[in-house]
């Protein structure tokens, strides 16, 4: 998703933020890039805790301090719908809680050529 709140064609996967104290945005899997927003998209199946650790590759400490966390993330996407835009907040260290900012992202209305 880029700053203005558009869709991106190539986009990753994105987690909460894991350090220590938590901040609240997400994280880019494969890039570590940071981002104020993300949106739900389908995956074409159900994605668990231990497969996020997985990709995430930590140390077996900062895995255990991240599995609360990542459990109340998947929680919280199950209450939305595929293309929320949402950002996310922690009101505990442990938990996190997604807030949905837009239905959908901005989309770019392409002109018609004669």
């Amino acid at each position: 998703m880029t700053k203005d709140g558009k869709a991106t064609l190539r986009g990753e996967h994105l987690v909460p933020c894991l350090d220590s104290p938590r901040k609240n945005y997400f994280v880019g899997v494969k890039t570590g890039k940071i981002y104020a927003l993300g949106y739900l998209v389908y995956l074409g199946e159900d994605v668990t805790t231990e497969e996020i650790l997985q990709r995430l590759r930590l140390s077996d400490e900062a895995a255990r301090d991240a599995q609360p966390v990542l459990e109340s993330f998947i929680q919280e996407l199950s209450a939305y719908k595929i293309g929320n835009v949402v950002s996310v907040s922690f009101p505990e260290s442990s938990r996190c809680v997604l807030k949905k900012e837009a239905e959908a992202p901005k989309s770019e209305r392409k002109t018609k050529l004669p």
